[in-house]
């Protein structure tokens, strides 16, 4: 196999990992009776290496010995510690890509928002602010800016959305490779993504409407209670609340892989959520609480760079003129909120995908297919 190739899908077709190309290396070995799994994979029937911990290493009591390394993380169930640094040595293994790109897509993002928000917004916030000084004398609020409001216009938003996904998407391929120590470029990474592009955007547009709907018609269910008593109609509207979280919550986490399962296997929509499930099945509250830790770190890096310059932001205010404060302001926040983005979104594809990977091992045996596509990259 040449050094351009990674590794493919086991289950007899030619369909192909985003990350890979060529024909696909031989099945593994059998570990006892071979048995399809979810999705055209072939796993083992026997137990997986899934008899580790939550640390993800064997008993030494097993014979066991060190795993193969060929890329950011060890080919063996991951334990969290080996999910949260592999997310970091994702991101330096190939960084011109993890943040290269991303700092590409979000800059344009932040560039295009600035761009609309007078363009599409100019005229609202010009005849609200009309209407706020044509009141009675020393009635009038603060003038409002119309970059305050950069990146709420429709097109921002749309492109935002499709921007995102599109490099989530090549984050997760570029994690992919990197398992198996193999580098790949921006370019052919977006080769292999867009053809996937538009059912990533549906798929993501698709758990965010049902998640929000599950939320609003439990809301709502719960404040049919109203029409008993007002008593009741609280108590009904903070249960139906409150259900509406947990359900949300249980879909997003069931569903949470789908995006890396559509690519890397090549899946439709449908099938994509079928098989994030099966992954997940039985596994929720470990899946559950890396998501959640993955995310808790992600939030404080945020915070660490765009609270002080929403503080100095505030600040402006105190010494420039109304409109130079919130322009020069606005501009400071978007500056740190597209650099903490950049940061942000590498780490939490690249532990996403690596938790997939995780799964597969464990209830797959997909190590052993990791170890031959490494091998074959290096020979």
């Amino acid at each position: 196999m040449t050094q351009d190739q990674g590794w493919a899908s086991p289950g007899g077709d030619d369909r192909r990992e985003p990350g890979t190309g060529g024909a696909s290396p031989a099945p593994a070995a059998p570990r006892g009776e071979q048995q399809q799994a979810p999705g055209g994979w072939s796993g083992p029937a026997g137990p997986a290496p899934a008899a580790a911990g939550w640390d993800g290493r064997p008993p030494a009591s097993a014979g066991w010995s060190a795993p193969p390394r060929p890329g950011i993380v060890p080919l063996r169930p991951l334990g969290v510690t080996d999910l949260l640094e592999g997310g970091f040595r994702a991101i330096s293994a190939n960084p011109k890509v993890m943040l290269g790109v991303s700092a590409l897509v979000f800059g344009g993002v932040a560039v295009l928002s600035l761009l609309m928000a007078p363009l599409l917004l100019g005229p609202v916030v010009g005849a609200f602010n009309d209407l706020a000084a044509s009141g009675p004398a020393g009635a009038a609020g603060p003038e409002f800016s119309t970059l305050s409001f950069a990146g709420a216009d429709p097109v921002t938003g749309l492109v935002s959305l499709v921007a995102t996904v599109a490099l989530t998407g090549i984050l997760v391929v570029s994690v992919s490779a990197s398992v198996i120590g193999r580098r790949t470029g921006a370019g052919e990474l977006w080769r292999r993504v867009r053809g996937r592009l538009l059912a990533l955007v549906g798929l993501s547009l698709l758990i965010s409407v049902v998640v929000g709907a599950v939320v609003v018609l439990a809301t709502a269910a719960g404040a049919l209670g109203f029409f008993v008593s007002e008593a009741a109609g609280v108590v009904g509207l903070v249960l139906g609340l409150l259900a509406g979280v947990v359900l949300a919550v249980w879909l997003s986490t069931r569903w949470s892989l789908a995006s890396v399962a559509l690519l890397l296997e090549g899946l439709s929509i449908g099938k994509a959520l079928r098989r994030s499930g099966a992954l997940v099945k039985g596994t929720w509250w470990r899946v559950f609480g890396v998501l959640l830790l993955t995310f808790i770190l992600a939030g404080l890096a945020s915070a660490v760079l765009v609270g002080p310059a929403s503080v100095v932001a505030g600040l402006l205010t105190l010494w420039l003129p109304t409109g130079t404060a919130t322009t020069l302001g606005t501009f400071i926040t978007l500056l740190f909120s597209t650099v903490a983005s950049v940061l942000v979104q590498p780490f939490v594809a690249s532990v996403t995908a690596l938790l997939y990977t995780d799964l597969r091992i464990r209830q797959e045996g997909l190590d052993v297919e990791l170890a031959r596509a490494a091998d074959e990259v290096t020979s």
